[in-house]
């Protein structure tokens, strides 16, 4: 008599729809977020920054590496002596939450850097639009120019949060997951 190991082939496509499902699940997450903002200066900044001071920020956040990448840029201020990610609205003067380029710059930065905490990312995430991004110079030390954090091309926050729920990759997953179960299922009613 002839034993046989391994998946009853009824099953083989349930485990391989579960493998799949698993697979496009991690490169749901995997997704890095972009958010972008303009900086301004005058009564923008809290207290006032430079008046004819302005710019642009890009932000990447991965969280599955804690990243954050930057491309900053300014027009019509001095050297800028920090640049930061502040908890705040508009309006409001917050505290640093996430460090960009600390070592100063003349009208142009790029780089990456780790993000000191989750949960801070995890905030920035869920909403934006609660932090603003700051360019400190010497003569504005509590900042030049500032801009509120959103999401890049007009994407609502709630959908920029890289996240396995309501991924219509792992609901495709899901169904197919119950199909191969009830396919897998017919074929061994068959065999018996």
């Amino acid at each position: 008599m002839r034993t046989r190991t391994g998946i009853p082939l009824p099953f083989l496509p349930a485990v391989l729809a579960v493998l799949a499902s698993l697979l496009l699940a991690g490169v749901a997450l995997a997704a890095p977020v972009s958010l972008t903002a303009t900086l301004e200066g005058g009564d923008a900044e809290v207290p006032p920054g430079d008046p004819d001071g302005s710019g642009t920020a890009a932000i990447t956040i991965d969280a599955d590496t804690r990243e954050v990448c930057w491309e900053l840029t300014t027009t019509n201020i001095a050297d800028a002596t920090a640049s930061h990610i502040h908890t705040g609205a508009a309006g409001v003067s917050g505290g640093v939450v996430v460090p960009l380029d600390v070592d100063g710059f003349s009208g142009s930065s790029e780089g990456c850097a780790a993000a000191p905490d989750e949960a801070d990312l995890d905030a920035i995430l869920a909403s934006p639009a609660d932090f603003y991004v700051n360019i400190h110079t010497e003569d504005y030390a509590p900042g030049a120019i500032r801009g509120q954090l959103a999401a890049a091309g007009g994407t609502p926050p709630d959908t920029a949060v890289p996240s396995a729920e309501g991924s219509p990759l792992v609901g495709a997953g899901i169904v197919l997951l119950l199909l191969a179960v009830a396919g897998g299922l017919r074929a061994a009613r068959v065999r018996a």
